[in-house]
């Protein structure tokens, strides 16, 4: 008898596909590869992933926060056989490749979460995998004392206070004229003027702008100082402590299907409607009932004719491959799928940042498919 993902499967290519439907080209022991053509002439790669005999890993481009690469360059530094790009990223010469939402990576934060979207969270020795919709609450204390914070990992303003990881780089970009406060091993070990100030292993730098409030208390070094950043789901509140737990998370947005429950309204995650509505190439993330992993590129190119998927596509695609849980990745020219030793989708490219289709584009992150160690 054929099990429920095989039934599902079957159903997908009688509404979706144009041609019969094949469980695709082992390449080595857990992954599994296919590409299909919808009824629309969509062109899809989809990866099937047995996290029981690969390794998943995220990764950062050039291993701080600051900075890209293209996800070949990162796979190839990594040896992976395999990779996807990750995570939304911001560009500009001073913010070139900081996350633009939440991305930890080897239980180092790179970024938060200001605004409840999706993501994807991951630690590989326990084989824990959560995909919902979260926000973050960044805390700080010093010597017992709150105080205030507008945002981490992004350069120094004004009248901010601005806090940094140690995945941020060797050093603060804090902004000149303010103070920058160290924190490492919950103490104060630093007060100084703000300016390259090093950022402790394991530990922060908290700066505060030159016109931004310093704390009325008294602080010095040897005070108490505390860092939490607490990680709140949306829908599965009973995985609260799994989230504050896993080693790696990624962001996305929309979050796509729940406990096997499509999204249909992506309005909470505030992303603009020509963004859900409308044909672009598209990367995705999604678990399946027996604990595989799928990864999911769909090309957008006047090369191949592949015009893209909206998101209530993507949704759907996600959905008839068997995916309880699936998450939309960051997509357009970032779009990449990694496969041994070369990428094998059309690339889109991006005019505003004049890279051309045939141009692999920089991007922040991605997510790795490792040999495990025997």
């Amino acid at each position: 008898m054929l099990s429920a993902v095989k039934k599902r499967l079957i159903l997908f290519t009688l509404t979706l596909f144009s041609i019969p439907y094949v469980w695709g080209e082992e390449l080595c022991a857990g992954l599994q590869y296919r590409k299909l053509t919808s009824e629309r002439q969509q062109t899809i790669h989809v990866l099937d992933v047995d996290p029981k005999r690969l390794k998943i890993v995220a990764a950062h481009a050039k291993e701080q926060a600051f900075g890209r690469e293209t996800v070949a360059s990162i796979a190839k530094r990594y040896k992976a056989i395999a990779a996807i790009n990750g995570g939304f990223f911001k560009g500009g010469e001073t913010t070139d490749g900081l996350p633009a939402g939440i991305l930890k990576i080897r239980s180092h934060w790179y970024g938060v979460a200001y605004r409840s979207r999706g993501a994807i969270g991951w630690s590989d020795p326990m084989r824990t995998v959560l995909i919902d919709r979260i926000q973050t609450k960044t805390s700080i204390y010093l010597n017992h004392h709150k105080v205030p914070l507008h945002t981490v990992n992004q350069p120094g303003l004004a009248n901010k206070a601005v806090l940094y990881t140690d995945a941020y780089g060797q050093t603060a970009g804090s902004m000149t004229g303010g103070y920058d406060i160290t924190i490492d091993n919950n103490r104060i070990t630093a007060i100084q003027p703000a300016g390259k100030t090093t950022i402790p292993k394991d530990g922060f730098v908290y700066s505060l702008g030159p016109q931004a409030r310093y704390p009325r208390f008294p602080i010095d070094i040897g005070n108490s100082a505390m860092v939490n950043i607490e990680v709140v789901p949306h829908f599965g509140k009973e995985n609260y402590l799994a989230w504050q737990m896993v080693e790696n998370i990624i962001g996305g947005a929309p979050l796509l299907i729940f406990n096997s429950k499509p999204i249909k309204d992506y309005s909470s995650e505030r992303m603009p409607s020509a963004f859900i509505r409308e044909r672009y190439a598209r990367s995705a993330v999604g678990t399946l009932e027996n604990g595989h992993w799928i990864f999911v590129v769909v090309e957008q190119s006047a090369l191949t004719g592949s015009p893209g998927m909206t998101i209530p596509e993507l949704t759907d695609l996600m959905q008839q491959l068997g995916c309880e849980y699936a998450l939309n990745l960051d997509g357009g020219s970032s779009s990449t799928l990694y496969l041994d030793n070369a990428v094998i989708n059309q690339l889109v490219g991006d005019d505003e940042e004049d890279y051309s289709w045939a141009t692999l584009r920089p991007v922040s992150d991605a997510i790795l498919l490792l040999p495990k160690r025997k």
